[in-house]
């Protein structure tokens, strides 16, 4: 019953996502074409409440989280990305890439995930349940468990700002089958199922992502919320937007000219080449 219910939705998903939706990498398309007021996800209430004004990552990873992660570091924004996690008052970055074993979420998210290793789930019943207002010990939170808490994170932090990252859904749903089959399945954990990349097809994969923007776009003011698409915006507006978006000036290189916005490719944050 519960798989035929699974796929009942991910049908819906995939009749309300058009291929110039599946294809289109214009964050202003995306925003427009998400932008669907019938979708309604069950609604999240929290009696535990911070005015904090978390930036809050909406996307799963695989769309160019970890570049966003390198450019708040370079403009001076404390931010948790699942492995890393930077100070911007001490200037300290920590990572678990030294830890045995190595990878795993950093100290400061690990209520919230369950014990097994590598690759730990969110163990969403313990989050549910827990006082997220921990989380105010960083000024922004990307990836992992990010998408999976949206609506508990949003209602526990209703000042919030939402940083949407875009990517063509059919290219992340290739990408993320890929390399983390065993991760969560959007949209779906908000209806009470928990399916994983690997058990569905790649066209129902692309179908949720797209659900999940559109949920996401229809769930936040307009002027909270950021969609952000590293993959095709030029370097420099990148920075306008996401400058604008936080409050910070623009970074600038020696020479008075804007820094390449950060790029990372899957595990190039592993490297010792990666941006600092």
């Amino acid at each position: 019953m519960a798989r035929s219910l699974v796929v009942v939705v991910l049908a819906a998903a995939a009749a309300a996502t058009t291929p110039d939706e599946a294809e289109s990498c214009d964050a202003a398309e995306k925003l427009a074409a998400w932008a669907h007021p019938s979708l309604q996800l069950p609604g999240v209430a929290r009696a535990e409440t911070s005015d904090h004004p978390l930036l809050l990552g909406a996307s799963p990873g695989t769309t160019g989280t970890m570049s966003v992660y390198f450019a708040l570091m370079r403009l001076g924004v404390s931010a948790v990305h699942y492995t890393r996690q930077f100070n911007a008052t001490s200037g300290v970055e920590t990572t678990t890439y030294a830890d045995t074993p190595p990878g795993g979420p950093v100290p400061l998210l690990k209520p919230l995930f369950g014990d097994t290793h590598p690759a730990p789930p969110v163990d969403l019943q313990a989050a549910h349940a827990a006082d997220l207002r921990f989380l105010a010990a960083t000024d922004a939170l990307l990836d992992t468990p990010s998408m999976e808490l949206f609506f508990d994170l949003l209602a526990t932090f209703p000042r919030a700002r939402v940083l949407l990252t875009a990517r063509a859904p059919g290219e992340w749903a290739a990408s993320r089958r890929a390399r983390h089959p065993t991760d969560r399945v959007p949209v779906l954990p908000q209806l009470g199922f928990d399916v994983p990349m690997g058990a569905i097809k790649a066209e129902q994969s692309a179908a949720a992502f797209a659900m999940w923007h559109k949920a996401v776009v229809g769930s936040v003011a307009p002027e909270r919320l950021l969609v952000l698409d590293v993959f095709t915006t030029p370097s420099d507006e990148l920075w306008r937007q996401l400058c604008a978006f936080v409050g910070k000036p623009l970074p600038r290189e020696p020479g008075g000219e804007l820094p390449p916005f950060p790029h990372l490719e899957y595990a190039a944050d592993m490297r010792s080449d990666a941006p600092t």
